[in-house]
């Protein structure tokens, strides 16, 4: 588990070091006229030619949470800039901005989060449907008094930092467009953020650390998620259908019947292994045996052996997965 981190010190330094790899990737600066309804602001924005974003800090005459105001979006080279999600930090620690840092304290690396609260203003956009909706994997967080769950946004300083932050203000510009086609108002995709609102009410946990690569696997999960989805898209049978929610990282349904349920993992740590059968054992409902059930899991890392025994005999079956780079790899 995560750290929040929670002095102002700290707070700046994060900043900091995260706008400094920002700048050093997204060279372009220039003024333009920042949009959001019905405001709009005058002000100074980096670039890389497909993204943009600013940042300004705001006190109390401004708003009501003193913060860092960092606004993204997508880039033109020509009129207004619309904000697609804004990464907020607040110098205190305020849950209603969903920004914030967190650290672990076994290696030092600081993580700028999400809270997956996106706004926008429009039917079917929040918290519960993005997340719902882009596969993200809450990470907890341990505050001094509680722990909050977020989405690793990327690390502050890092060469992946930059690129990280361009994927995660993606994901938030594909959403909306989803959001304005209808796709988060389905009764599907409700049924799938209720299962998410009550994950968060049953959420609780221990504090655990996690090292590097994992936070790496964690901050991709939706990539590995879209692999699977994307390689077992290939081969659907006319009367499959891939489905998707707040419980079940991937399934697979014939004529409304569950066939097949993946469930992706960031470590095959015992731990992450018992969470991972359990959740595809629970959520197996047919309870006639024919749910093909599949682990996802980091390539390199073996399973304790016991554990692979009793994967085999709960029929049980494991897919690998590697990252090269911004490409998801899986051996099955």
């Amino acid at each position: 588990m995560l750290d929040l981190i929670d002095t102002t010190m700290e707070k700046i330094d994060a900043q900091e070091r995260l706008e400094a790899r920002l700048q050093k990737s997204w060279k372009g600066q220039e003024k333009r006229v920042v949009v959001w309804r019905p405001d709009s602001r005058h002000m100074t924005v980096h670039q890389n030619g497909r993204y943009w974003y600013g940042s300004l800090p705001l006190g109390p005459k401004e708003v009501s949470i003193p913060r860092r105001w960092c606004p993204f979006g997508e880039y033109r080279e020509s009129g207004n800039l619309e904000i697609a999600i804004e990464l907020n930090v607040p110098w205190s620690n305020d849950k209603r901005v969903s920004g914030f840092f967190a650290k672990d304290a076994e290696t030092g690396a600081v993580y700028l989060m999400h809270d997956g609260g996106v706004g926008g203003g429009r039917k079917g956009v929040g918290r519960t449907a993005f997340l719902a909706w882009s596969n993200s994997e809450l990470v907890p967080v341990a505050g001094a008094d509680d722990i909050r769950l977020a989405v690793v946004v990327a690390p502050v300083d890092a060469s992946s930092t930059a690129a990280d932050v361009a994927r995660f203000v993606q994901t938030a510009i594909d959403f909306k467009e989803a959001a304005a086609r209808g796709e988060t108002t389905t009764p599907q995709a409700l049924a799938a953020q209720r299962r998410f609102g009550k994950y968060f009410d049953e959420f609780s946990g221990k504090k655990r650390r996690r090292r590097l690569e994992e936070i790496e696997y964690i901050s991709r999960h939706g990539d590995i998620v879209r692999a699977v989805h994307d390689w077992r898209e290939s081969t659907l049978r006319r009367n499959e259908k891939i489905f998707k929610d707040g419980y079940v990282d991937l399934g697979v349904q014939a004529g409304g019947v569950l066939r097949e349920i993946y469930e992706v993992k960031s470590s095959c740590e015992r731990q992450s292994l018992y969470t991972a059968i359990g959740q595809v054992v629970v959520y197996d409902d047919t309870q006639s045996g024919d749910c093909r059930r599949f682990l996802v899991l980091p390539d390199g890392e073996a399973i304790p052996a016991d554990v692979a025994r009793a994967l085999t005999r709960a029929d049980i079956f494991v897919i690998r997965f590697t990252l090269h780079g911004e490409k998801v790899r899986l051996s099955h």
